[in-house]
């Protein structure tokens, strides 16, 4: 971008000074260039700065781009508060705070009372026939089309990385392919994983931000799963008219907040009017929309007379939902938490993850060969596997450098009594109920025997914490450090 700017400002003095109209020719075609490169790098900068257009800024300015590393600055998490009051800042302690507050805010409350229920939910409207056979009609390409077209540009993508725009180019190649997955998914129950997936995101409030309760969950979808609920929600559309009360007009297309705020202007001058006490209550429930149980929403529905069959449409969506935690960034680190999965805690002890053998095959002897690893991993981005490498060349205590040094030598040979070259790389994984990784074998987990998948979609996810184990001469590792693999001898409870 730099020489194409230094090209302009020469062709610039050229084309002026000489008249010449090549010299104007070629001028044009350099201007469109820098500006097809500079539209490219502002649409980034706009997505990761929070600007919803352009026109939102005078020029792309230093400015402009610096509110992309202002914003992920913002982010990060140096400190937060424990339940009891107390600062934390160990990476492994905000991480255990910031898992403990979500499985808490996510853990469901649901209680059934038949009796309360009617009660609550006598004399509601109900859906015609005729509605419930719109609601339940089969999907259509034109539905699927027309959803596309009214969603929202310029937004994070979920956990496969697909833009609005990138199914807004390609539409008319996937479109009917795209029908059948939805077809299929509605008929047997479940979506695909990529669909049930959310990646959880955290982004600061207002207030102080060592609460954690101050930072906002942001459920990042993809964009096909958007699509599917959007177009249900288009067909609710139709009875949401009749269904909920013209006062409430949150979500109802057609109301406008302005006109509770008219409604409200209204009152008041009745009652000075009619010289009525008259008072205002403001009700703001905590994680109301995190806190919406999925059993008493299927009763809800089905109390407001929603065919079973359009039910069914709308529990697929919530069916084995996952998420992922992304965010936020502890210390700048990125901190990533994956589907626990029961027993695999032993397993993650007791089983080598990594050994020091496969590392220096793949990456070789100084651990900096990204491309290698990156075949071995299924990892298309290089970035993304000398970012890895850099992390466990940082992890490794000064024994463990010294003891890789030497095992490239050949002057390190292993013996039944010393389980070096073997390391394991592994989470503090602390008191909780199960372990951050998820495998499709109960064996060792080696990079040849895990699937790459799984290893690429969790292990690497997953940054090692400061541990309680000893390296091979005794000596602590550095805070989130590799380290030896501990004899088969030493018992679980000492982890």
């Amino acid at each position: 971008m730099k020489d194409l700017e230094i090209d302009i400002v020469e062709l610039e003095n050229l084309s002026e000074s000489t008249g010449d109209r090549g010299y104007i020719e070629i001028l044009k075609v350099k201007k469109l260039s820098l500006a097809d490169l500079l539209d490219t790098k502002v649409q980034g900068a706009l997505v990761r700065s929070r600007f919803q257009a352009s026109k939102e800024m005078d020029a792309p300015s230093s400015y402009f781009f610096g509110l992309e590393r202002k914003n992920g600055q913002g982010r990060v998490i140096h400190t937060l508060l424990s339940e009891a009051g107390e600062e934390i800042v160990e990476p492994s302690q905000i991480r255990r705070r910031a898992v403990e507050f979500y499985a808490s805010l996510y853990k469901s409350e649901y209680e059934e009372d038949d009796g309360l229920m009617e009660g609550f939910t006598s004399g509601l409207p109900q859906v015609s026939e005729e509605t419930n056979s719109c609601l339940e009609g089969p999907i259509q390409v034109q539905e699927l089309r027309a959803a596309l077209q009214g969603m929202q540009a310029r937004r994070a993508p979920g956990i496969d990385g697909l833009t609005v725009e990138f199914f807004k180019a390609f539409w008319d190649i996937f479109e009917n392919d795209l029908l059948d997955v939805f077809n299929e998914s509605l008929a047997s129950g479940s979506m695909p994983t990529s669909c049930r997936r959310a990646v959880i995101a955290l982004l600061p409030k207002k207030g102080n931000l060592q609460d954690i309760k101050n930072w906002r969950p942001v459920s990042l979808l993809c964009v096909d799963y958007k699509l599917l609920s959007k177009l249900f929600a288009s067909r609710l559309g139709i009875a949401m008219e009749h269904l909920i009360h013209r006062d409430q007009t949150y979500c109802v297309s057609g109301r406008s907040m302005v006109d509770n705020v008219h409604l409200i202007r209204n009152v008041l001058d009745v009652s000075n009017s009619l010289g009525c006490n008259t008072g205002l209550i403001s009700l703001d429930q905590e994680k109301a929309f995190d806190r919406v149980e999925h059993n008493f929403l299927w009763r809800v529905m089905e109390k407001f007379g929603f065919s079973a069959g359009f039910i069914a449409k709308i529990k697929v969506l919530y069916s084995d939902v996952e998420s992922v935690l992304k965010e936020p960034l502890i210390h700048g680190s990125r901190l990533d938490i994956c589907t626990v999965t029961p027993g695999l805690l032993t397993t993650l002890y007791t089983s080598k993850t990594v050994s020091l053998q496969q590392l220096v095959e793949a990456a070789g002897p100084e651990l900096t060969g990204a491309a290698g690893l990156g075949s071995l991993l299924g990892v298309r981005s290089v970035r993304v596997a000398q970012q890895l490498l850099e992390l466990w060349r940082r992890r490794l205590s000064a024994t463990e450098k010294s003891l890789l040094i030497k095992h490239n030598r050949g002057e390190a040979m292993p013996d039944p009594t010393d389980p070096f070259p073997d390391i394991i790389l592994s989470p503090e994984l602390g008191e909780e109920s199960g372990p951050l990784l998820a495998v499709s074998s109960p064996g060792k987990l080696s990079l040849h025997r895990a699937d790459k998948t799984t290893i690429y979609q969790n292990v690497t996810k997953v940054l090692n914490k400061k541990t309680s184990l000893p390296s091979r001469n005794g000596q602590p590792t550095s805070s989130g450090g590799c380290y030896t693999v501990p004899s088969p001898q030493m018992p679980l409870s000492q982890f």
